[in-house]
């Protein structure tokens, strides 16, 4: 097998792009990756060139991030749900840095097995099997039930060919939604159901949510003590049974719950369509 990395000369051009990649806050491991360069000779470039600082990485020369930077992370981490990586790449810096202020501002989301190595017996292999197949728990749900880590679950599924792709996770668990339908029924209903869910959300939106019991406490899946916005009777029940949009949206149809009990309720309502109604 070839090395990735050539041995090539540098060309002025390249030398030029190290430089200005350093120059931007990239670090010379992640500029060697990128060119597929040596990371030493990437250095030496770097010394030659008088550009080389040796504490450029050390803690008393992290990048210092302004107010509305912080922000910006804490919304890419909480509201667009993209991971540390991404946000990481995005500002040009390391994981940790970004973790560091999620860290100190209790977002970071944790795993739930703390490190420890899970060995599943076959009563649990059986379990996740039937709730992942039959059922159509995803990996989430089931590792709230196990007290672990979705990876865990997913390593397991993988290990045994389950794993569902993405696009068939989706059409898997959008189709028990919808009462077991077949799945051309399925696909005929989903674009009246995707907009009535849009404009659910977007009427929703519209109402003081913040007077809510336990709107301070609002947050991500996988914070201790965060909470998850529910509609008691359900967006995908009253797409079914035909509720007027300002209903299901109504401030009376709104609470706050603990994001795991929201993860396993689902589509299911915690009131009746009566209740619902005469609200």
């Amino acid at each position: 097998m070839s090395n990735q990395y050539t041995v090539r000369k540098y060309g002025e051009n390249e030398i030029n792009e190290i430089i200005s990649l350093y120059g931007k806050g990239m670090s010379h491991t992640k500029i060697s990756k990128i060119l597929k360069r040596k990371k030493d000779n990437i250095k030496k470039i770097l010394i030659e060139n008088n550009v080389w600082d040796e504490n450029k990485y050390s803690k008393y020369n992290e990048k210092k991030f302004t107010e509305n930077e912080i922000k910006e992370i804490e919304y890419l981490y909480m509201n667009e749900k993209l991971s540390l990586k991404k946000i990481s790449n995005k500002f040009n810096v390391s994981i940790t840095p970004i973790k560091k202020i999620l860290k100190k501002k209790k977002l970071l989301r944790k795993g739930y097995s703390n490190g420890v190595k899970i060995n599943l017996t076959e009563n649990q292999k059986n379990k996740i099997e039937k709730l992942y197949l039959n059922e159509y728990w995803n990996t989430d749900e089931i590792a709230i039930l196990f007290n672990c880590s979705s990876i865990v679950i997913n390593k397991y599924l993988l290990s045994k060919g389950l794993r569902r792709n993405k696009s068939e996770g989706v059409s898997v668990g959008l189709v028990k939604r919808f009462n077991n339908i077949n799945y051309n029924e399925y696909l005929e209903k989903l674009p009246e159901y995707e907009k009535y869910k849009r404009e659910v959300i977007k009427a929703t939106l519209k109402n003081p949510i913040h007077l809510l019991p336990n709107y301070n406490k609002r947050g991500v899946s996988g914070i201790d003590g965060a909470y998850h916005l529910d509609h008691k009777y359900s967006i995908c029940e009253g797409f079914k049974n035909n509720i007027d949009i300002d209903i299901i949206a109504n401030m009376n149809n709104l609470e706050f719950i603990p994001w795991r009990i929201n993860l396993i309720k689902k589509t299911k309502c915690s009131i009746s369509k009566e209740e619902l109604i005469n609200n």
